[in-house]
């Protein structure tokens, strides 16, 4: 099976997903206010905002990892094109329990649901490349067993930050944002920086002059 319909299918989902995000800030009614009271109505939908920008960063971090993994594929099979859907199913997901968080940002509740609604996702990255590496008439050649391995260790610093802010949401709240935003921090500045990337570019140009 042609893996571009699958592709195509996935961003879709992925940009129904960051839309949803905006609709759960929900503008007050500003008509015929004066300058503080529409500073305190803008105020009151800053968590809603900034839950709005993180979660909305948290998907672009989802989506350059399933961009990146994707790569590494020359055909799908039905297998590959219900695990991909099961992952998209939480990613769809996302602005749900991040219109509970901005509701309840303090809530340990409210942070476990979205916690670990992230730790499922990346746990199927490594569901996800693990059958690929072992069906080798799907895999693209550019998938190796180190690349494999180096895929690996970049995507365990997610579940292992996703694990720590969800235990630590019965402690400190604080504690477990530190750990979502310092997985969103990595992904975005350093996780691009290895021979995973390297092997990816590589796997484009030869796609692209065959």
């Amino acid at each position: 099976m042609n893996k571009n319909r699958l592709e195509n299918f996935s961003d879709g989902v992925f940009a129904i997903a960051v839309t949803l995000l905006i609709l759960n800030v929900h503008i007050p009614n500003t008509k015929g206010l004066v300058n503080h009271q529409l500073n305190h109505a803008l105020f009151s939908i800053l968590p809603h905002m900034v839950t709005f920008a993180f979660s909305f960063l948290v998907i672009g971090v989802f989506w350059v990892s399933h961009h990146r993994i994707f790569s590494f594929v020359r055909i799908a099979d039905s297998t590959l094109l219900w695990l991909n859907i099961v992952y998209l199913l939480f990613i769809a997901v996302i602005p749900l329990t991040a219109a509970i968080l901005s509701e309840n940002p303090f809530l340990p509740s409210a942070i476990l649901l979205y916690t670990i609604t992230l730790l499922i996702i990346a746990l199927m990255h490594f569901v996800l490349l693990e059958y690929m590496l072992r069906n080798k008439t799907l895999k693209h050649e550019a998938l190796t067993r180190d690349i494999y391995k180096a895929a690996q260790q970049t995507a365990i610093v997610g579940p292992i930050c996703y694990v720590i802010a969800a235990l630590a949401s019965f402690v400190n709240v604080y504690i477990s944002f530190f750990f979502i935003l310092g997985a969103m921090v990595f992904y975005i500045f350093f996780s691009g920086k290895n021979k995973v990337e390297e092997r990816m570019i590589l796997a484009a140009k030869k796609e692209m002059s065959s």
